[in-house]
C-alpha cells in the first residue's frame, strides 16, 4: 500500500469528523447533582432575555436613554454581553476544542537498513466529558444573565447622576430667579429713593444705601447666571446635548425589594458562580483526545545468507491504527479549581446580603429625608409669606416716613432670606423624590 492508501484514509476520517459544525441549541435535561452546594437555587440556563424598561419618568427617561448610549460603561458591558454570547459557538460544537492534525517523516542514517523510509499522517478530535457540554453552556446562559443584570445596575446608575445633575441646575435657576427678584426689588427701591433725596426727603446716604444694595444685587445675579450655566452644561455633557427643561418625576410606589438592580446583581453573579462550580466537577480531567493515523514504511536491503543468491530485496508496510489520550485526575489540578469555586460562590452571596442592607437602610433613609424635606418646605413657604407682608408693611411705613432706610433694607433682607430658604426647600423636596425612587431602583 502507496502514501496514497494514507492520504485517503485521512480523507475519510475528516470527513467523519468535521472540523466545524452548526448545530441548534437544544433545551438541556437537569443537571447530575454537582459535588460543590450552592446556598441558593439557580434558575434555568436558557433563561429568557429581561425585557427593556418602559420609560416613565417624565422628560428624564427620553435623556437617559440617550446618556446610556454614549456611557462608556454601558457601551463597554455591551461588547462584553457580545463577547459571551459568542461562547454558544464552543458549547454547540461537537468538540470542546480544535481538531488537530499532526505528521511525521523519518529516515534512518546508519544500520542494516538501506534507504528506510517512514511516513504517519494523524488527525484527532479533543471528546467532551460526561456533562461537561452542559455545564459549559450553563456558564455561558449564567454570564449572559449577569451582564444583562449588571447593564440594569448602570442604568440605574446613570439615572442618579442625571438626576443629581438636573436638580444641580435646578437649584442654580432658582437661584438666578432670587437674584433677579433682588435686583428688580433693589432698582426699584433705589429709584424711589433717589427722587426722595432730590426732593430733600431723604439724606445723601439713604441715596448710597440704596444704590450699594443694587450693586450687591447685580453682582449676585452675575454669579448665579454663571453658576446655571455651568450647571447646564453639564447636564447636557451626560444627555449629549439635551437640556435639563421641563418636568421630572413624581414619587414611584413601593417596588419588591428582590427586584432591586443592585441585588439583582450579586443574585446573577452568584448563579454565574455556582454554575462555574458544575463546570468544574464536570471536568475532573483535561479533554481527553482520540486521533486516527495512517503509516506508511519502506526499506531496501541486501539478503547476506551464504546459501542464498545476494540479491536487492525492498519490504514495506501500511499501517491503519486509532490513538486514544485520555489525562488521569490529579489532586493538585482539582483541588484548586474547586475551593476557587467556593471562594467565588461565598464572595457572591456576601456581596449579595452586603447590598440587601445597604439598599434597605438606603430606601429607609431616603424616605425619612423625603418627609423632612415636605415639613421644612411647608415651613418655609409660611415663613415667606410672613416676609413678604413684613416687607409690604415696611415699605408703606418708610413712604410715610416712619421707617428708617436702613431698617427697610435689613426687612428686605429678611425677605431675601425668606425667598432663597423657601426656593431651596422646594428644590429639595424634588431632589429628595428623586432619591426615594433611586433607592427604589427605579430607573425612568
Amino acid at each position: 500500500m502507496r502514501p496514497s492508501a494514507v492520504l485517503a484514509a485521512f480523507s475519510m476520517f475528516a470527513f467523519a469528523f468535521p472540523f466545524e459544525v452548526n448545530v441548534s441549541a437544544q433545551e438541556q435535561g437537569e443537571q447530575a447533582e454537582t459535588q460543590i452546594k450552592a446556598s441558593v437555587k439557580t434558575k434555568p440556563k436558557k433563561t429568557p432575555a429581561r425585557a427593556a424598561p418602559r420609560p416613565t419618568g417624565g422628560v428624564l427617561a427620553k435623556h437617559l436613554e440617550q446618556a446610556v448610549s454614549i456611557d462608556a460603561q454601558s457601551r463597554s458591558l455591551e461588547a462584553q454581553f457580545r463577547a459571551t454570547s459568542a461562547r454558544y459557538a464552543t458549547a454547540n460544537s461537537l468538540t470542546p476544542g480544535s481538531p488537530y492534525v499532526s505528521a511525521l517523516q523519518r529516515n534512518n542514517t546508519s544500520g542494516n537498513y538501506r534507504n528506510f523510509n517512514e511516513t504517519e499522517i494523524e488527525a484527532g478530535v479533543p471528546l467532551w466529558l460526561p456533562g461537561q457540554r452542559d455545564a459549559f453552556e450553563g456558564t455561558v446562559t449564567t454570564g449572559l444573565f449577569e451582564v444583562e443584570e449588571k447593564l440594569a445596575l448602570r442604568r440605574l446608575e446613570v439615572a442618579g447622576a442625571l438626576r443629581d445633575a438636573w436638580w444641580n441646575a435646578q437649584r442654580a435657576a432658582r437661584d438666578v430667579s432670587v437674584a433677579r427678584s433682588r435686583v428688580e426689588t433693589a432698582r426699584d427701591i433705589g429709584a424711589d429713593m433717589t427722587r426722595r433725596v432730590e426732593l430733600g426727603e431723604a439724606a445723601q446716604t439713604d441715596a448710597l444705601l440704596a444704590k450699594n444694595e443694587t450693586l450687591a444685587a447685580e453682582t449676585e445675579l452675575a454669579q448665579t447666571e454663571g453658576v446655571v450655566k455651568v450647571a447646564r452644561i453639564n447636564y447636557m455633557a451626560l444627555t449629549g446635548g439635551a437640556p435639563p427643561d421641563g418636568t421630572l418625576e413624581s414619587v414611584r410606589p413601593p417596588v419588591d425589594i428582590e427586584d432591586h438592580p443592585a441585588l439583582r446583581t450579586p443574585r446573577a453573579a452568584l448563579e454565574r458562580a455556582h454554575a462555574q462550580a458544575q463546570l468544574v466537577d464536570a471536568t475532573p480531567i483535561d479533554s481527553p483526545e482520540i486521533g486516527v493515523f495512517g503509516r506508511q514504511e519502506h526499506n531496501r536491503q541486501y539478503s547476506t545468507d551464504p546459501w542464498q543468491q545476494i540479491s536487492d530485496q525492498r519490504t514495506d508496510s501500511t499501517t491503519i491504527g486509532v490513538r486514544l489520550r485520555i489525562p488521569l485526575p490529579t489532586p493538585g489540578r482539582n483541588e484548586p479549581r474547586r475551593a476557587e469555586a467556593l471562594a467565588e460562590m461565598d464572595r457572591a452571596t456576601a456581596e449579595y446580603e452586603r447590598a440587601k442592607r445597604m439598599v434597605l437602610a438606603e430606601i429607609k433613609a431616603s424616605r425619612e429625608a423625603l418627609a423632612a424635606a415636605q415639613r421644612a418646605a411647608k415651613l418655609a413657604d409660611n415663613r415667606l409669606a410672613v416676609a413678604n407682608d413684613q416687607f409690604e408693611l415696611s415699605r408703606k411705613a418708610f413712604k410715610l416716613g416712619e421707617l428708617s432706610a436702613f431698617d427697610l433694607y435689613r426687612v428686605r433682607q429678611i425677605q431675601l432670606d425668606a425667598q432663597r430658604m423657601q426656593a431651596n426647600a422646594t428644590i429639595a423636596v424634588g431632589a429628595a423624590i428623586s432619591r426615594v425612587n433611586q433607592a427604589q431602583g427605579c430607573a425612568p
